[in-house]
């Protein structure tokens, strides 16, 4: 993972800004806009966290530059084929209980970032992924902190990863898949 994206680094950046988004909050948000939202801009992002930015202010144009980092390489890393993508959430030197915390608040994120447009999709898959993330974000943040229970934790963050890199895939085939009919020939 690219070392941009520490969540440590990044939650107060929205701190400083009009937003009642968490960090992961907002990183969900964004990769369920850009999975739904092909030509998704840094403004129509911002525009979904944000209440208003000063840009004259140092520290909000500051906190700003970050989120434009934070929106480039999210995007990069949604459209990485070595699948290259995390959630934004607390990394395992965290209590247990933030981590799973700030994993629900980016599931609820992201359900809220694919609501901004109409899902088309028949996908059977794709729409089961997309319930189960939605009950990943009703579950309980209270997790004593032990080996199975960070186990279990670490299986459902993979689980979320790859999964909205599978609904993303599904909303969006990628380029690099298509086949030019004159290359058939």
């Amino acid at each position: 993972m690219n070392s941009i994206l520490i969540y440590d680094n990044l939650k107060s950046t929205l701190h400083a800004l009009n937003t009642d988004d968490t960090v992961s909050s907002a990183h969900g948000i964004l990769c369920g806009f850009a999975c739904v939202k092909p030509d998704l801009g840094l403004d129509d992002w911002l525009n979904e966290i944000l209440v208003s930015i000063d840009l004259n202010n140092l520290s909000e144009k500051l906190a700003h530059e970050e989120l434009a980092l934070i929106f480039n390489e999210t995007l990069s890393q949604l459209n990485d084929e070595t699948l290259d993508f995390q959630p934004l959430i607390a990394d395992e030197e965290s209590r247990l209980g933030e981590q799973a915390n700030t994993l629900i608040e980016w599931c609820q994120g992201y359900l809220v970032g694919l609501g901004l447009q109409k899902i088309s999709t028949t996908d059977e898959e794709a729409l089961e992924l997309i319930k189960d993330i939605s009950e990943i974000s009703q579950l309980d943040a209270d997790l004593i902190d032990n080996e199975q229970n960070a186990q279990d934790l670490n299986e459902i963050i993979e689980f979320v990863r790859m999964g909205v890199l599978l609904i993303q895939e599904t909303l969006q085939p990628s380029k690099q898949d298509y086949i030019s009919p004159e290359t058939l020939h």
